[in-house]
């Protein structure tokens, strides 16, 4: 219940997956109110692939642990294990976990030049891209807007691994 016993991965993991559900959540939110989606339009286990890349891409360059790697595996796996059900589509298992894998190589080129800080708006490349890839629709007008959001909830990703993980 406290956590007494538990190793410090095991906390590690069960802090990381529950961010990354609470990211799901604020993520949901933004696309329904910010961008005014409908909620039948909104591919919610993208936003589970979408959330997953951005903890897995702060985290491994962020985090000093010589085992990041198994255990973004576990988080991811349980992240995606829970989505699952609750993701209105019939998805397996494995087709989920080939899904996030590939959608991380996607986020994570459009990732790097927003925290490189290269020219240009590589917040609003990133957020066009994940809209399309949640709505399979192009950007609204409010996307510009909300943009700036998206590079929040990322660059919150980075106070929260640097200061709590």
């Amino acid at each position: 219940m406290f956590g007494f016993g538990k190793s410090k991965t095991t906390k590690i993991i069960e802090t990381l997956v529950s961010y990354a559900v609470s990211g799901q959540s604020f993520m949901y939110k933004l696309f329904i109110q910010a961008l005014e989606v409908p909620a039948d339009k909104i591919r919610k286990i993208e936003l589970t692939y979408f959330t997953l890349s951005v903890l897995t891409y702060v985290f491994l360059r962020f985090h000093q642990s010589p085992d990041k790697e198994q255990i973004l595996d576990d988080v991811a796996l349980s992240v995606i294990k829970a989505s699952i059900p609750n993701c209105d589509e019939e998805i397996s298992l494995n087709q989920a976990v080939n899904e996030y894998q590939e959608r991380y190589k996607v986020y994570d080129a459009f990732l790097r030049p927003l925290l490189s800080g290269t020219d240009g708006n590589p917040e609003f490349v990133l957020s066009a891209r994940l809209f399309y890839c949640v709505t399979r629709d192009k950007p609204t007008e409010t996307l510009l807007a909300a943009s700036h959001l998206i590079a929040e909830y990322i660059l919150d990703h980075i106070d929260f691994i640097k200061k709590e993980v």
